[in-house]
């Protein structure tokens, strides 16, 4: 007899991966998804449906359905993707257990887990006739795991251990704003969401023009990783379609603001330079030993942004690229404005009123060239000391102008 369709979860990672395909990647049909079976993938994508329902696009392609989700961050005042977390399996111990835990301890009195197994027996359990028990393991369990989530706080007393509950968070209204506001923009968004679960009639007062639904899918590996950062430790960073986790030390997460999207900084082994992981392909990180050289890395990586452009490194020398602009400062004075905000750490020199040079100092060349192909029309000269990528770099354009205009283009005639 086949299973019954369930749509709770036992790995988070399962989910978050789907949703992550069928959000970025767009449509989706069952045989683009080759990594498990055909039934997995019919149970998870029957999880997002009942999840995000009215989020999902079907679109029928030859012979079958594709599916996609569509949000826009426009029409939404709170991340619909926070549905995703509240979805985990559990026990039937896990269900009974927690409300007569929350019921136990709810007057704040302290109890040791034998006086808190003679009240489950005598309260609780004598109402039922399956023979249903709850062991002392399977209690001390539980109580360490509630322990570990601050649902409960635990003290020792004598030779004896006691546990109680923690209060719960009180909120005023300004702190409530607050919440609304930072759940949506901070990382960990999803713990204000949780927070905010417990009140009722807010009314939703933000709405976000630059919202990354996406990040939402990532808060236990930023969690980890920041856990990590603060610790000084080393990590192992599994990524999503690899089998052996990756030895990482991070030293920092930084989010782009060209992109969104989010990335962690660090090293593989000692003396290598920095390398880059998104998030977003990241499957989980669990933390090893301590760092020992962190703060001299930390220290490094910090001297070493001042020449970072974007998330990444294409070459390991500092290059110094000079371009030579024709900008009439009277007339497209919006243009120097535009430079000076998003040249980043580069400046702008005025040589004289139509023509300005742009020098900024940096790692990634590679990583400018979205930049420098909205000044094309106005660059005159450019000088970056890598002659390679000079050539490079106008060829491309030459490319691009080739489909735009007539064959036979060459480097020469730009």
């Amino acid at each position: 007899m086949a299973k019954s369709f369930n749509e709770l979860i036992k790995n988070f990672a399962v989910i978050r991966n789907y949703v992550r395909e069928f959000y970025v990647y767009g449509f989706k049909q069952r045989e683009d998804f080759t990594a498990k079976s055909g039934r997995s993938y019919d149970n998870e994508r029957r999880r997002i449906e009942s999840y995000l329902r009215e989020y999902v696009e079907v679109e029928q392609q030859g012979n079958g359905k594709a599916l996609r989700l569509f949000i826009d961050p426009n029409e939404v005042t709170e991340n619909p993707m926070f549905a995703v977390w509240q979805a985990k399996s559990f026990t039937k111990n896990d269900v009974f257990l927690h409300f007569v835990l929350m019921d136990i301890f709810k007057e704040g009195a302290a109890y040791s887990v034998n006086q808190v197994l003679a009240r489950i027996d005598t309260d609780y359990l004598v109402h039922f006739q399956d023979g249903f028990m709850v062991e002392a393991l399977t209690l001390r369990k539980k109580l360490a795991e509630y322990v570990e989530l601050a649902v409960l706080r635990r003290e020792t007393r004598g030779r004896e251990i006691y546990f109680s509950r923690v209060a719960s968070v009180a909120l005023s209204d300004r702190a409530l704003r607050a919440v609304q506001f930072f759940k949506e923009m901070a990382p960990l968004g999803v713990l204000g969401h949780y927070l905010l679960q417990q009140e009722r009639g807010l009314d939703e007062v933000f709405r976000y023009k630059h919202y990354f639904v996406m990040h939402t899918l990532e808060e236990q590996v930023c969690l980890d990783l920041l856990s990590a950062i603060r610790e000084e430790c080393w990590v192992a960073l599994t990524r999503f379609g690899r089998e052996r986790a990756l030895r990482f030390m991070p030293v920092k997460v930084l989010v782009s603001a060209q992109s969104g999207r989010r990335y962690v900084v660090g090293k593989s082994k000692a003396g290598q330079f920095f390398a880059f992981h998104r998030l977003d392909q990241i499957e989980r990180v669990e933390l090893a030993e301590v760092a020992t050289d962190f703060v001299m890395e930390k220290e490094h990586f910090d001297e070493v942004r001042k020449f970072m452009w974007s998330a990444g490194f294409d070459r390991r020398v500092v290059h110094e690229l000079r371009v030579t602009l024709a900008i009439d400062e009277i007339r497209e004075a919006y243009m120097l404005d535009r430079i000076r905000m998003e040249g980043r750490h580069g400046t702008l020199v005025r040589l004289t009123s139509k023509r300005f040079e742009f020098r900024i100092e940096t790692y990634d060349l590679n990583g400018m060239k979205p930049f420098l192909r909205t000044l094309v029309g106005r660059i005159e000269s450019l000088d970056s000391g890598d002659p390679a990528w000079e050539r490079q770099f106008y060829a491309e354009i030459a490319d691009m102008y080739r489909l735009y205009f007539e064959e036979g283009t060459t480097v020469g005639d730009i």
